[in-house]
């Protein structure tokens, strides 16, 4: 049956009219079906219906070719009526996933101007390529949203029909789904998407974790159940969360950069000076050179010198002179050098700077990946976002409150501060994981999470009364994001990642080492959140 499932997928991968036939009939019109992007199928000869076998066959009702025998039409009507529809969804979702439908931004503004230009005059070129011309005009003339669910029309419709038929989609077909969703790049589409799978029956963990979250009550007296199982208010529970890790990363860059730049002319100096007539400058960069090393050394290893200069002061004591025993001289405490020294300030910004600048850790980078997907498939954030930063979680709520129809009717609303608290526990996702296995935060930015909030304060007067209303509620009424009430918020998102990334490590562990591997999709991805 697999055979035949794959042959049928890829003849309908190469014949899309066929199934265009099939996925519009004539009695029932699918809401995701435009009839600005429907294809003609007059002129098809074979097509795909559907039909009622007469014997009481157990595949009855399921898909048979109409007209013409071949040995492919004999293996898909021996398939179950569920390989069928798996087929044809398979088929139509790997158009999509080859590129065929899908249409970026910029595609859409230089079709749309080809074809008002009259570069597709069909006289000049064959009848297919004006239609396809044509109807890529129509899709650079519809707003995003739009252009995603055009594209996805067909696979939706099909899934939509396969839910009233009761017939169960597998694990490879939705996997499909998910991936052309992922395409489009909409999480109006990817809801819709993940909405109709979950009536089918595949999906069941999406948001599942939603009612885990710990949200901020409003009341400065209520008492809220904290992750450990103790109620606290918020002062209460504030008092006991860790600050959330940040770090001057951009110092630390420019720090890293200018060490290596000094030390590098140094050295060429050092080196090749005399063939460029450069003695002259040959002994202040040995000054330099050993100035570098000898603060390195000393930041780094001042406990270590003090302690065998202490060690050699005790065996040598006979041989001390009477003046230096009275005068007591030894060295100084740690916390009393000048500039730092032998704390490890003065070269660690420099090392740090170091690490970011020539560190590649592929583990690290799958496991920040890996938090953030989790976080936001439990959360039931239809933006699965890799790496997460402020203007995806901005576009996500907004979007969520928009006046459009399609993001009306498949979106929640995240525009209140459950929404908002939700998708900043999304983008401290990769801090928590991180901070919890490494020192120093490379692969995440705690930035991000006052990012989100400064364009939400932003955008407050762009929006409607209500919605302006709950950012407030949230935010507060602070005008520097830096402020306490940002702190206490990031401060309890982060706490709030951090407890569902500890609670469910094993599955955020074998979702990592998925994505290790390099090669995985979206849909690979979910399959490991559903147990596929």
């Amino acid at each position: 049956m697999k055979f035949y499932a794959a042959g049928l997928s890829l003849f309908l991968s190469l014949h899309v009219n066929a199934s265009c036939a099939f996925l519009a009939p004539a009695d029932k019109t699918s809401r995701y079906t435009s009839p600005s992007t429907t294809t003609n199928t007059d002129n098809v000869s074979t097509r795909l219906s559907l039909s009622s076998e007469p014997n009481g066959d157990s595949r009855s009702g399921g898909l048979s070719f109409g007209s013409g025998a071949s040995l492919l039409n004999d293996a898909f009507a021996n398939l179950s009526q569920s390989d069928q529809y798996d087929a044809v969804l398979t088929g139509l979702c790997a158009k999509i996933l080859d590129g065929e439908q899908k249409l970026s931004d910029d595609d859409a503004a230089a079709a749309a101007s080809a074809y008002e230009g009259g570069e597709t005059d069909p006289a000049v070129v064959d009848p297919e390529a004006s239609e396809r011309a044509e109807r890529t005009a129509r899709l650079a003339a519809m707003t995003p949203t739009q252009r995603a669910f055009a594209v996805l029309s067909d696979p939706l419709s099909l899934l939509e029909e396969m839910n009233g038929r009761r017939v169960r989609a597998s694990p490879r077909s939705l996997s499909a789904l998910i991936d052309a969703a992922a395409t489009t790049e909409s999480p109006s589409a990817m809801s819709s998407a993940l909405s109709l799978s979950a009536t089918n029956g595949g999906i069941k963990n999406f948001g599942a974790l939603q009612s885990f979250v710990t949200a901020v009550p409003t009341n400065p007296r209520t008492r809220v159940v904290c992750p450990d199982g103790v109620r606290r208010t918020k002062e209460e529970r504030l008092a006991v969360l860790q600050p959330v890790p940040m770090d001057d990363r951009a110092s630390e860059v420019a720090s890293a950069l200018a060490v290596v730049v000094v030390l590098s002319l140094c050295l060429i100096v050092r080196s090749f000076g005399s063939l460029f007539g450069l003695e002259d400058l040959q002994g202040p960069a040995d000054l330099v050179i050993g100035s570098a090393l000898t603060v390195g050394v000393v930041d780094n290893f001042y406990d270590a010198i003090k302690g065998a200069t202490s060690l050699v002061a005790s065996t040598q004591k006979d041989k001390i002179p009477d003046a230096v025993k009275n005068a007591n001289v030894g060295l100084p405490d740690k916390e009393g050098m000048p500039l730092g020294l032998g704390q490890g300030k003065s070269t660690g910004t420099v090392t740090r700077g170091l690490t970011r600048l020539l560190s590649v850790d592929t583990e690290r980078e799958c496991q920040c990946e890996a938090a953030a997907f989790f976080v936001a498939y439990a959360l039931g954030l239809p933006c699965f976002a890799f790496r997460p930063n402020a203007l995806e979680g901005a576009v996500l709520i907004f979007e969520s409150a928009g006046t459009d129809e399609y993001s009306k009717a498949v979106l929640d609303p995240l525009l209140s501060d459950v929404g908002i608290l939700k998708v900043l526990i999304w983008i401290m996702a990769p801090v928590a994981m991180e901070s919890s296995r490494h020192a120093q935060l490379i692969a995440s930015d705690p930035r991000e999470g006052t990012g989100l909030l400064k364009r939400l304060r932003e955008k407050a007067g762009t929006v409607s009364a209500e919605a302006a209303n709950a950012i407030e509620d949230m935010l507060g009424d602070e005008v520097d994001v830096s402020g306490d009430e940002t702190d206490s918020l990031l401060r309890w998102a982060y706490a709030e990642a951090d407890a569902l990334l500890r609670d469910n490590r094993n599955v955020v562990d074998e979702l990592t080492e998925r994505l290790a591997g390099g090669a995985a999709t979206v849909g690979d991805c979910v399959a490991v959140l559903e147990d596929w």
